[in-house]
């Protein structure tokens, strides 16, 4: 009885899809175990659910109704096998006149309703078996199908969510209850709901089962799952070239490159459709293999065909995504050509121009798409060519352009500061900052950015306040904060008390926080050897030691537990990290004099020479503060130019 019956809905797939992100490719069967167990209509559990003679959900009857009810309906599914639905209502209705609390029947009555399309004369014949039985799971399930297939699956959730509850989990219920889950994105839920349930033994059901238990895996993140499903539901019908791409979709998705290349190479050979060749694509920009003969039989198949606008935009799209700026720039290009009166388009020409190293070409490409509409945006973006071309006035006036266009947006104010602290303007950086500052109380970027500017310009007691506070207000602190440390570590009067218990307190509240713990026990060591304090020595020991584990490459832990052991003259000790902080580091002159005054203590007079030679070379190559203030703009400009969104 339960067998496929078809269904009125579309199946879903990727055909004309492409890989968007979590559930848009590997797409929750529509056509679910209630799809596929009929009575009196195609798509409905309630012959799979409605118990024969003998039982009644949630409620009981005589012998003699149940062999009358059981009677009717075989009578009404005869009716409708037939052709017959408005026949089996007549006969439903009939019978009703007589036995009105026959709940079985009023069920059958609902489904055969909703086979005709009367889907509000359905409802009420479920809702009236839920008047008198609240807890009637058929009844529940039934009415929320019809929520789900009306699109209305908010409605149809809690109706399911009662029945699996009612019917003690009832495996079809639980399935269409996690297939309206996961439409809701609440795929957590799903997964418990599909939680324990074993795949059905009909073909087309079982490769529902994986593809929805994929879809959910999907959702949750855990694109390596869904893979391994949709491979499971390949096995079961291995010649399904929808199929096929569905389970590559999820091995592009779990970057399983080489395999969803395998499966979609044949699939795009055979059919040249652009679905299968997207997909084959992009496994091999991610697989780093050959993609042009796949790219240029892509572009071919779009030349002059009504979809040609579309394939040109995503593959430039899917090129740009994999970092291929110059060979994106043809089908930007030719997307312009296309639809020569798409500002977008324009812009998107001239940033992979940009990004690309085509300066003069983006410029063009900018300008024309200002013919078409200026915006804040394109002004941003004429601002960082004009940059790369060394222009650095007409830069700020397009920055400038970008702020007027947009007021109250965040970034390009903090665009247009950046550009004057980069060529060391940095009392009109602060100007624009402050300014900014008043309009984005909550903006880390902005008083880091701030911040920055007081350090840059000397005032190193207010860039460390203020750089506490970015740290505060970032989703990132140790971004601000490893400023803050630098900057305490360069201070010749050693660091600020309460910018250290700032640093510290980070560091307690955050232990595997390597350079935080770095920054605090290299301060307090700096602290107490200027008091020749030894007390505090185990503790900055077990920080500096932390982050030297955590930190292995990373030479500055080192250098200070050299210093310190050498402090406590623990010889050995200070042996053992110097030299580790001499080879990660071996342009620090302050690791070769170290080295050579300990290898001079242990009795190695040449090593002492050879460290002391060093020295002198390393002295000679010292940067001067302005060098050393140049490199750390440099750094911080990389840092929050790669903070700052849609830069």
């Amino acid at each position: 009885m339960c067998g496929d019956q078809g269904s009125d809905l579309p199946r879903t797939g990727v055909q004309q899809q492409w890989i968007e992100g979590p559930g848009k490719v590997i797409t929750v069967p529509r056509n679910g175990f209630f799809r596929r167990c009929t009575v009196v209509v195609e798509g409905s559990l309630l012959l799979c659910l409605l118990p024969w003679p003998g039982r009644a959900p949630n409620g009981s009857a005589t012998l003699e109704n149940q062999q009358q009810s059981s009677g009717s309906l075989r009578a009404a599914q005869s009716a409708v096998e037939q052709g017959n639905p408005e026949e089996a209502i007549g006969m439903l209705l009939n019978y009703l006149q007589t036995h009105p609390e026959d709940s079985r029947a009023r069920l059958a009555l609902g489904q055969a309703y909703a086979r005709v399309g009367q889907i509000g004369r359905a409802k009420e014949e479920f809702q009236t078996v839920l008047k008198t039985a609240p807890d009637n799971y058929v009844a529940l399930a039934a009415l929320g199908e019809i929520y789900e297939r009306t699109g209305q699956p908010e409605r149809a959730e809690p109706l399911l969510g009662h029945a699996v509850k009612a019917s003690h989990g009832v495996p079809q219920i639980r399935m269409e209850w996690a297939v309206v889950l996961a439409h809701l994105h609440e795929y957590q839920k799903a997964q418990t709901a599909l939680w324990g349930l074993l795949p059905p033994n009909d073909r087309e059901e079982k490769i529902e089962f994986y593809r929805l238990k994929a879809s959910v895996a999907l959702g949750l993140g855990n694109a390596v799952a869904a893979a391994s499903a949709m491979e499971k539901a390949l096995i079961l019908k291995p010649d399904d070239e929808e199929l096929t791409l569905a389970t590559a979709a999820a091995q592009l998705q779990s970057s399983n490159w080489q395999r969803a290349a395998d499966l979609t190479k044949p699939v795009f050979a055979k059919t040249h459709d652009p679905a299968p060749g997207m997909i084959l694509l992009e496994a091999q920009l991610g697989a780093g293999a050959d993609f042009q003969p796949t790219l240029d039989l892509l572009r071919s198949n779009a030349s002059n065909t009504p979809e040609e606008l579309e394939i040109r935009q995503r593959l430039a799209e899917l090129l740009v995504s994999h970092n291929e700026f110059s060979e994106s720039i043809e089908d930007f290009r030719k997307a312009v050509e296309l639809d020569p009166g798409r500002a977008d388009l324009l812009f998107n020409l001239a940033l992979a121009q940009f990004r690309g190293g085509r300066l003069d070409d983006a410029l063009a490409s900018a300008q024309k798409s200002m013919e078409l509409g200026d915006s804040a945006d394109l002004e941003d973006l004429v601002g960082d060519i004009q940059e790369a071309r060394g222009d650095n006035l007409a830069a700020v006036k397009a920055y400038q352009a970008a702020v007027a266009f947009a007021p109250d947006e965040e970034k390009y104010r903090l665009s247009l500061a950046l550009e004057l602290i980069r060529h060391k303007s940095f009392d009109a950086a602060k100007a624009v900052l402050q300014q900014a500052e008043g309009l984005h109380l909550d903006s880390w970027r902005i008083h880091f950015a701030l911040g920055m500017v007081e350090y840059f310009t000397g005032n190193e007691e207010e860039a460390s306040r203020i750089l506490l506070h970015a740290a505060e207000l970032s989703p990132e602190p140790p971004l601000a904060l490893k400023y803050v440390g630098d900057i305490q570590m360069d201070r010749a009067a050693g660091p600020d008390p309460m910018v250290l218990s700032q640093l510290c307190k980070y560091a307690d509240l955050h232990p595997k926080e390597a350079t935080m713990q770095y920054y605090c026990g290299a301060l307090l060591f700096k602290r107490d050897y200027a008091s020749e304090d030894k007390v505090s020595m185990p503790d900055i020991l077990r920080r500096l030691n932390a982050a030297a584990t955590r930190l292995p490459n990373d030479p500055w832990p080192h250098c200070e537990l050299g210093k310190a052991y050498r402090w406590l003259e623990q010889w050995h000790a200070a042996l053992r990290e110097s030299e580790v902080c001499a080879r990660l580091d071996p342009d620090s002159a302050q690791a070769h004099y170290r080295l050579g005054q300990i290898y001079h203590h242990e009795g190695q007079p040449e090593r002492a020479k050879q460290e002391m030679s060093l020295y002198e070379a390393a002295s000679k190559r010292v940067a001067d503060e302005n060098a050393r203030r140049d490199e750390t703009m440099k750094t911080f400009l990389f840092t929050i130019q790669k903070q700052t969104p849609d830069h």
